[in-house]
């Protein structure tokens, strides 16, 4: 179950009213068992007690839950409880800054009256509270489920999903196009006659084009109805996210107003695309040319429309393979990146022993319990205790002064004496953490190379000391740190995040009531999940979460590139099949088209294989031009989102190769098996009946 902590008068401000009980009130964040509304997700997942108001669930008292299509104030993880808001740090700390302020205009003010106002606000905190609130500005904006700072990002990453299914849409309308002008070929004599007979041009035309609304229309339709079948079903989600655990979520998606207008100026689009240019064609004069054979055994026109038509089905699934595999390569950089430590053979687990009752005198002997056990497990290599992992879900931080120098947040870890070791983190200056390190001892630290360099250029970090605020108390401890060594840089929130500054200090110097247990194995690290699990529940603990290797516990970091990747390649996989099914109709008719021509050469001694080859040659150069243009497009998109991606250049030959190359392919198979069936035709019968 997932917490998100709210001031007492959140709901009131949302103007929410509670589909079971009744809102927080006032206060109710004091007492063991503080009030919570619970989510309406949450409710039904849990089996929707219609008695739930009252009871205690996770240490949290119900007082009401929120309405169906309430999904809270940002779209996602917004919680299965919302609690109140405890944490003192939370609300008295100058310098938090995870706190998102929502607020509720007067009748009759302004953005920019609410902005001015904010503005002078954010000016007299600047000049009361000048090391926490200096430089720092407000930004008046109107309300989203998406923050502030994530709507750039969230627009773009949807921008580039919408292209990709519009892309999609254009390979289906080619199809649908292609298909509609082998129909125009056949019923071009009737249209003829009819055109001989006094009808209008303008009246075939929308002929025509009624037969491809028919068809468009009938297909939205049924998209529709599909969407609406998915929106329903993950409306209420379920994701994986690593050392966090599978969390279930409602997000609420409907298809409105909006959606129904845009769907239909997509089909008035795709008759346009799909209809005009067969209507043309059906519809244009040349009595002469049509009765003397065009349509047996077909046109220069004709064949002109229809291979440029499969050039850009070609082109286009090109582009969009293209960018399936700069995903996929995008991932493979993220989780090839050199991080700082051998992420090889570890699996860990988070345990929380103050939920439980313990308390800290007893911590430092549990640390001992557990470490031992954990490395009695056979094939357990190394065994080491961490407030944090990294590149999970980040590191705590504290503010850091250096004498003569400003105060700045340095993210900070709580680590044993074996956590270098067991990670594989190189030692570069000095020592790491030892025995020695005990509590009422000197206070020390290790310290990065990037922070070393940061606070100490040109000097030895080794033996320098700086003042650290403690934030695990209220009162904000200030301790001075001494400098025992100096350890390699590495990835700590990010794959991709430029070098930060990071120190580490004993845990047996300071005690932490939520920490893991990391172990390195020698072979599988999932072979030794469930022994690790055996371990935290013979030393009497509950574990929140189950133990995960480390490339569970980092595929939270890569969420937002993992879903990107799979939605594109749903896509992908989708154009990829329309495409094959395009080209093998447009093949596939072009040839039973020219039997007589093709019985006409076997007759003149040409072979199998002759008409075999020449049927590739042919399709090979219109689906190389397809090819080739796709190719283009890509590099020209990869050269404009290059940025967006890790370690990918404007031509990325490791994706245009192999897409390239299998786009070759998949044309060479269906060209053959779709030729074949013809070229087994008795010549005479092909050249007697065509």
């Amino acid at each position: 179950v997932l917490s998100r902590p709210v001031s007492d008068n959140y709901f009131a401000v949302m103007g929410i009213r509670p589909a079971l009980g009744r809102l927080p009130r006032a206060g109710e964040d004091i007492g063991e068992r503080p009030a919570a509304m619970m989510s309406y997700a949450c409710w039904k997942r849990l089996g929707a007690d219609p008695n739930i108001v009252g009871k205690t669930l996770f240490g949290q008292t119900i007082v009401g839950v929120t309405p169906e299509s309430f999904t809270g104030g940002f779209f996602g993880l917004n919680g299965d409880l919302f609690v109140s808001m405890t944490d003192r740090r939370e609300r008295e700390q100058r310098d938090a800054r995870r706190l998102m302020l929502l607020a509720r205009l007067k009748p009759g003010v302004t953005r920019a009256q609410a902005q001015a106002e904010m503005s002078a606000l954010a000016g007299q905190l600047a000049s009361a509270y000048p090391e926490a609130d200096k430089g720092r500005s407000v930004m008046v904006r109107r309300a989203t489920l998406i923050p502030p700072d994530g709507i750039a990002t969230a627009e773009l990453a949807l921008g580039i999903l919408g292209a990709v299914a519009l892309l999609v849409l254009l390979i289906a309308c080619a199809n649908v196009a292609n298909l509609l002008l082998a129909l125009a070929v056949g019923r071009r004599q009737e249209a003829a006659i009819k055109l001989a007979l006094g009808a209008q041009r303008g009246r075939l035309v929308r002929e025509f084009l009624r037969e491809s609304a028919l068809l468009c229309a009938m297909s939205a339709g049924i998209g529709y109805a599909i969407a609406w079948m998915v929106a329903e079903r993950v409306s209420e989600l379920k994701l994986d996210f690593g050392i966090l655990g599978t969390f279930a979520f409602g997000i609420n998606l409907h298809l409105d107003a909006t959606v129904i207008g845009f769907t239909m100026l997509l089909t008035a689009i795709a008759i346009a695309a799909t209809g005009l240019a067969p209507a043309l064609y059906a519809s244009s004069p040349g009595l002469a040319q049509i009765m003397s054979g065009e349509i047996v055994v077909g046109g220069h026109r004709k064949n002109v429309r229809r291979n440029v038509l499969v050039i850009a089905q070609v082109a286009i699934c090109t582009l969009v393979l293209v960018g399936m595999g700069l995903c996929q390569r995008n991932l493979y950089n993220l989780r090839h990146v050199d991080t700082g430590f051998t992420a090889r053979n570890l699996v860990a687990v988070q345990v929380y022993p103050s939920s439980q009752g313990i308390k800290e005198a007893q911590m430092p002997a549990l640390y001992s319990r557990l470490r031992e056990a954990t490395a009695a497990i056979p094939g357990v290599e190394a065994v080491s205790l961490a407030a944090e992992l990294p590149l999970s879900i980040g590191f705590e931080s504290a503010m850091v002064q250096v004498a003569g120098r400003e105060k700045i947040r340095v993210d900070r870890n709580t680590v044993d004496a074996d956590y270098f070791s067991t990670f594989g983190i190189p030692v570069l200056e000095g020592r790491g953490f030892d025995a020695g390190d005990r509590e009422g001892g000197p206070n020390v630290v290790v310290v990065n190379r990037k922070m070393a360099e940061m606070f100490w250029p040109g000097q030895d970090a080794v033996g320098q000391t700086f003042s650290v605020e403690e934030n695990q108390s209220p009162g904000h401890l200030t301790f001075q740190a001494i400098v025992a060594g100096v350890v390699r840089n590495g990835k700590y929130e990010d794959f991709d995040e430029a070098d930060k500054a990071v120190f580490y200090d004993p845990l047996s110097q300071h005690v932490r009531t939520g920490f893991s247990i990391v172990a390195r194995t020698k072979g599988d690290p999932r072979e030794w999940v469930q022994p690790l699990a055996k371990v935290v529940r013979y030393a009497g603990l509950t574990m929140v979460f189950d133990p995960q290797t480390f490339e569970g516990w980092t595929s939270f970091t890569l969420i937002q590139q993992r879903i990107s990747a799979q939605i594109v390649e749903g896509l992908s996989a989708m154009g990829l099949l329309l495409a094959v099914i395009g080209l093998a109709g447009a093949i596939s008719y072009s040839v039973s088209e020219r039997r007589k021509e093709l019985g006409i050469r076997v007759a003149l001694g040409a072979g199998r294989a002759q008409l075999t080859r020449m049927i590739l040659r042919q399709t090979l150069i219109v689906a190389g031009a397809g090819i080739l243009i796709g190719a283009l497009l890509g590099i020209a998109a990869t050269a404009l989102l290059r940025s967006k991606f890790f370690g990918i250049g404007v031509v990325e030959w490791t994706v245009l190769i192999p897409v390239g190359a299998g786009m070759l392919g998949v044309a060479i198979c269906v060209a053959y098996f779709s030729a074949r069936p013809w070229l087994a035709v008795n010549p005479m019968e092909a050249v007697r009946h065509a």
